[in-house]
């Protein structure tokens, strides 16, 4: 299963391939990961960058761990679940990204982060939902969950989920809701459009608040707890 993600791409890559409208609240982030506030394309905005929260506000986190039911919408799951079958109805977007990290298992304790990008180093589209609640003071609060599949050749041998990413042609019919859910779900298969490279990355990824240009450096194999391993 990914555990976060990249968008270190300019604004003016991300304008350029997304075509949208870039502002000055867009920030590269190295480690987007859950809670952050993170921008997306919906049906609602196409032609620029709405900005929600993974997963949930943070300030309804409180220091406790969020359920990966908020995170992550598994593909075979979406048409069967009331919730997310409302969602994949009318609420889809795109999440926009240029790489994902996971972490590879080496024992039943130990574990090595590794970056996965696209061979050429261009930003993706990930196939994502979004929902809208109001919090205790009545304001809005936007969020969104990210859609796995199951991994392709590039990923699998590290981990056995990879996300929902869009081959470019299919993102503007991916938020076009005249599209059913029935239609869109055969969007969502193990990504093949173009090759991903991958390496092996520090394990600060573990610390959410750890955003930095290191995350896209290769690094030795190393598992969660800093030690170097022969296993990577």
């Amino acid at each position: 299963m990914p555990s976060s993600y990249s968008i270190a791409s300019s604004a003016k890559v991300i304008e350029e391939y997304f075509n949208v409208e870039v502002t000055g609240q867009y920030k590269e982030k190295y480690n987007a990961s859950p809670t952050k506030l993170l921008p997306v394309i919906t049906a609602e905005n196409p032609d620029g960058l709405s900005f929600f929260y993974w997963g949930i506000n943070p300030a309804f986190v409180k220091n406790h761990s969020i359920s990966e039911k908020l995170i992550f919408a598994p593909v075979d799951q979406i048409l069967n679940k009331a919730s997310l079958r409302k969602n994949l109805k009318t609420q889809r977007c795109v999440i926009i990204a240029d790489g994902f990290y996971a972490w590879k298992s080496i024992s039943k304790k130990e574990k090595i982060p590794y970056r996965f990008h696209l061979a050429d180093k261009s930003p993706f589209g990930i196939a994502g939902l979004w929902d809208e609640f109001e919090d205790e003071n009545g304001e809005s609060v936007h969020t969104f969950m990210m859609i796995t599949t199951k991994a392709n050749p590039d990923v699998e041998d590290i981990t056995d989920r990879m996300p929902a990413i869009l081959d470019s042609d299919l993102m503007i019919d991916w938020l076009n809701e005249s599209n059913t859910e029935e239609s869109v779900i055969n969007f969502i298969t193990p990504y093949r459009e173009k090759p991903l490279d991958r390496f092996s990355i520090t394990p600060k990824i573990s610390n959410p608040d750890f955003d930095s240009p290191e995350l896209l450096k290769k690094a030795p194999p190393a598992n969660q707890f800093g030690s170097f391993t022969l296993f990577g």
